[in-house]
């Protein structure tokens, strides 16, 4: 009976590890490519104006985005800290560090996730709202060999992709594209929350 278990449970494994690679080998969406992750002065730095056609001053918006950044970043089972970095009522600056979770697969067998740590940046400019994510860093395997590296290190177009830049590095896709939609779905979050001001 324990063979049998044994040699079911090596099948499973093996069947997924084979799908794993069949999906490695599917092509990857352009958005991922080249350009899709932007260094500024040697910073991988996301960033993405946001126009606010609100007719309330400038005050009231920096604490309505405030509250925002509270309910969207409440502290759960994957974001794990919030703190206010370097936020002004008079410059209309809010700034958030934060370490949650990016999951890139979650099985009943499998949980393969990292920390990621940024610090987000909010600057409402006359009729925009600047979203800025930068200061990126990964915690991986916190529970087995934990490892630590920057989003300068793993997921800018020098490192993450191959000299044709069309297909990752192995390892570095992941955390790219998790990076990636994880910007993204903070802006339209934002982008959704600022059209009903």
């Amino acid at each position: 009976m324990k063979n049998l278990i044994l040699t079911l449970l090596l099948a499973f494994i093996a069947c997924g590890a084979s799908a794993q690679l069949i999906k490695e080998k599917e092509p990857i969406n352009p958005k991922y490519l080249a350009g899709a992750v932007p260094v500024v002065d040697g910073m991988v730095t996301f960033s993405r104006d946001l126009d606010l056609r609100s007719t309330l001053p400038a005050d009231s918006i920096y604490h309505l985005l405030a509250r925002w950044i509270g309910r969207h970043f409440a502290i759960d089972d994957n974001v794990l800290v919030r703190k206010n970095v370097n936020s002004s009522l008079a410059d209309h600056r809010i700034e958030v560090g934060v370490v949650q979770y990016l999951v890139f697969r979650s099985t009943s067998l499998v949980l393969d996730r990292t920390q990621i740590i940024f610090r987000l940046v909010m600057q409402i400019e006359n009729d925009k709202v600047k979203v800025t994510m930068t200061d990126i860093k990964y915690y991986y395997e916190e529970d087995r060999t934990p490892e630590k590296f920057t989003a300068e290190e793993w997921i800018t177009d020098e490192n993450a992709l191959n000299k044709k830049k069309n297909k990752y590095v192995h390892g570095h896709g992941k955390f790219r594209e998790k990076t990636i939609d994880l910007f993204n779905d903070i802006v339209a979050d934002a982008r959704f929350f600022i059209k009903d001001l």
